[in-house]
């Protein structure tokens, strides 16, 4: 079966910088076999990260080493697009789906203009039980918890992002007000520099540099795993509304894959590991850090929502948790305003889903 590939180089749209192409070989299906009919090509996102320790696409890779995208009739190809303009490219056209959507970053793209809808729970949720990014200070410094934050200052890549939102909301139940902290811009390459130099007083890290630091001896005084103290869907694949009234069957094909590799990851997770490792994006140095605590290599924690379904319990817990950061009006939105599981085989389940 043909490799998941990824797409030519894209020309520059909306004034954007240009999209960055990279062609990535050895990702063929071998499980199902492929429809008879000519497969229909969708431009999915990929960000341009270090391919050796890039997680939360784990169902994307199933999906096309299990078959499941050619099962449906689809020629998925990843498009890298910068993080600042994956939404841009999504309103554009220029993408088709974007996955890695969390559900309170939509939220706030929603309100600011976005016309979108999650269609998949395509992302690793959250769970107490496994690894998170997340608040990470000097292991000799002052600040041991989360009120000595309380006047300081705190670096991050991307200051307007879900991350620092998340920081926000587990200081503010420790009494930390968002007022009360400053939010300072920082490469993530540098952010162990700034720290060490007094820059600021703590960082929000994302993997590996998290990972780095904490075997460092660095402390992480908040993971996002912990956020809702309990399993909770993160976010998933969105699609512009404009492309999902143009092409439902494309929608219902990608959204159909995505259940089924969430199916098959929650009763293989070590084997979506070994696929991660097996086709070179995950980097054996950051495992199993990248996903499990305490240095653990069992990744029988790992859990993806159940049929990939889009819940509203959780899509209210992310909604309540931007409201109260202020970035959108409390009482403005519904869960149910940002997302569908109507392309969902088992949308009949999201009742009862997770």
């Amino acid at each position: 079966m043909s490799p998941l590939s990824i797409v030519a180089p894209l020309k520059r749209f909306l004034q954007i910088a240009a999209l960055a192409i990279v062609v990535a070989s050895g990702m063929a299906g071998t499980s199902l076999p492929c429809v008879a009919e000519e497969l229909k090509t969708v431009k999915i996102f990929f960000p341009p990260l270090n391919f050796g320790w890039t997680a939360g696409y784990e169902l994307i890779e199933v999906a096309e080493e299990q078959g499941y995208f050619k099962k449906y009739g689809l020629d998925a190809q990843l498009a890298v697009v910068p993080w600042d303009q994956y939404t841009v490219a999504l309103d554009s056209g220029a993408l088709d789906f974007a996955p890695f959507a969390d559900y309170a970053y939509f939220i706030n793209a929603l309100d600011k203009g976005l016309k979108a809808k999650e269609i998949v729970s395509s992302t690793l949720p959250f769970n107490p039980d496994t690894a998170g990014d997340g608040l990470v200070v000097r292991a000799d410094g002052p600040i041991k918890k989360p009120e000595d934050l309380r006047g300081k200052k705190i670096g991050t890549q991307w200051p307007s992002f879900s991350g620092v939102w998340f920081a926000l909301d587990w200081l503010s139940k420790h009494g930390v007000a968002k007022e009360d902290v400053q939010i300072v811009p920082v490469p993530q390459a540098q952010l162990q520099q700034v720290l060490d130099q007094g820059g600021v007083d703590a960082v929000i890290a994302y993997a590996p540099i998290n990972i780095d630091l904490v075997r460092k001896g660095y402390r992480q005084l908040f993971s996002v795993a912990d956020i809702a103290g309990r399993f909770v869907t993160r976010g998933g694949t969105m699609a512009s509304e404009k492309f999902i009234a143009e092409h439902p069957d494309l929608v219902r094909a990608y959204v159909s894959a995505i259940a089924d590799a969430a199916d098959w990851a929650n009763a293989h997770p070590a084997e979506v590991i070994k696929l991660g490792l097996d086709k070179g994006r995950l980097d054996p140095q950051y495992l199993p850090d990248l996903y499990t605590k305490n240095g653990s290599k069992d990744y029988t924690v790992l859990r993806w929502a159940r049929h990939g379904l889009n819940n509203e319990q959780d899509l209210a817990f992310w909604l309540q948790l931007v409201e109260h950061a202020s970035i959108v009006p409390p009482g403005k939105y519904k869960p149910t305003d940002f997302y569908t599981n109507e392309f969902n085989p088992y949308a009949k389940d999201s009742a009862s889903a997770n």
